[in-house]
């Protein structure tokens, strides 16, 4: 073989090489599969979903005044989650949350496992009148195939409790008072004395 023969040989071989290490960089990368929450487990709010639990390692609580809620990947193939967009509806409108690997004081990734702590929708008394609840959800893996479950929630404990009611009508104060005060006065005395005229009665009988 002559050299400017081998050369290009060589260089085809070169490209080819190229071309394959380019086409296997994604797998390197580790990649992704996009899968769904099982549709079962939408459609609900923390506290009206029925696994309660609260796990220190997995967002704590109960808390006050914020729902936390708990993601999990069911089978040992789908590997571990590696981002999560979450999708709430709301009083104000549809809320999305994603939640990645870079973890923060109300949501994380923790393995094949993911939390996440979202307002109750307290109102001003204490009332739950606008809880976050959950309509939608997809995850990215680093396995593949299969849906993703809403394992838990930890509902929370409440709000501050409710102001009294205000006493409703006119107000009763001043000279007004002072006069009723002197009718009751009045009539527990007629009252005695009628009880001291039937005693007598009754003894003379």
């Amino acid at each position: 073989m002559t050299r400017p023969s081998f050369a290009r040989f060589a260089g085809a071989a070169m490209l080819a090489a190229v071309i394959g290490l380019g086409s296997a960089a994604p797998a390197w990368g580790g990649g992704g599969t996009t899968i769904k929450i099982d549709p079962a487990d939408t459609g609900t709010t923390a506290a009206a979903f029925g696994a309660h639990r609260c796990d220190p390692n997995l967002g704590g609580g109960p808390f006050q005044a914020e729902d936390v809620w708990v993601f999990a990947l069911p089978a040992a193939q789908q590997g571990n989650f590696t981002s999560l967009t979450i999708e709430f509806a709301t009083e104000g409108g549809p809320v999305t949350e994603n939640i990645t690997t870079m973890p923060a004081d109300d949501r994380a990734i923790v393995g094949n496992r993911a939390w996440i702590r979202t307002p109750a929708g307290l109102s001003s008394t204490g009332e739950f009148v606008n809880p976050f609840a959950l309509t939608n959800a997809t995850a990215v893996i680093t396995g593949t195939d299969g849906t993703f479950d809403l394992a838990q929630t930890c509902p929370a404990s409440g709000g501050t409790p409710s102001p009294s009611l205000p006493v409703t009508g006119a107000a009763i104060s001043g000279p007004t008072l002072g006069k009723l005060t002197a009718v009751g006065g009045g009539l527990i005395m007629v009252g005695l004395v009628l009880l001291r005229a039937q005693r007598r009665r009754r003894f003379v009988a």
